[in-house]
């Protein structure tokens, strides 16, 4: 029996090994974006995972806005967002659809960035949350001392509520706030 379990774990140590001598060396590493300005001293690391919207030149040459997750790094190019695939191997929706998906973008192409941090997205969610609560509670409360009609109770909550989304996104945008022409670059690194 001892035989047997030293056997056994020879073989699964084999696989184990043959596991990790067949693994890619690039699946294995961090893939990273490092944005840099050398003449103000700045660096910005967006590693896979991380949210960027950019705002680089189209097809055509026009100018678009695109905001995602960074999924795959190239040498000449990144990828934000991740395509829906079908379960026999086709793209879900039409091509248009998969146009909003994910796009991949030229570094040459990239006209202004900005890396939205995990702090910033859940401060802005928890923000519009905690408006939308607190009106809620405001208005029932107005509601009830005031005798106002159902109509005039959703055009207040509705002007209300796009004036509240209003100034949240006033206060934190979320459009790229970083431009290329002001001397920043972009380097892949594989770690």
């Amino acid at each position: 029996m001892c035989h047997w379990e030293s056997f056994a774990q020879k073989k699964y140590f084999c696989l184990v090994l043959l596991f990790v001598g067949l693994v890619p060396a690039n699946l294995l590493g961090q893939n990273s974006l490092i944005f840099l300005n050398p003449s103000h001293g700045k660096l910005i690391k967006a590693k896979e995972g991380d949210v960027l919207s950019i705002r680089y030149k189209g097809y055509l040459g026009q100018t678009e806005y695109f905001k995602n997750t960074l999924t795959e790094i190239k040498d000449s190019s990144f990828v934000l967002g991740v395509p829906i695939f079908r379960r026999n191997g086709g793209n879900m929706g039409n091509e248009i659809d998969q146009q909003f998906q994910c796009k991949e973008i030229r570094y040459l192409d990239v006209i202004a960035f900005r890396k939205a941090s995990i702090g910033r997205n859940v401060f802005k969610s928890t923000l519009t949350l905690g408006a939308a609560v607190g009106t809620v509670f405001l208005f029932d409360k107005l509601y009830q001392k005031n005798q106002v009609s159902t109509f005039a109770k959703i055009g207040i909550s509705i002007g209300v509520g796009l004036s509240l989304n209003y100034l949240i996104n006033l206060a934190i945008p979320e459009k790229p706030n970083h431009k290329m022409t002001d001397g920043w670059q972009i380097n892949p690194l594989k770690e």
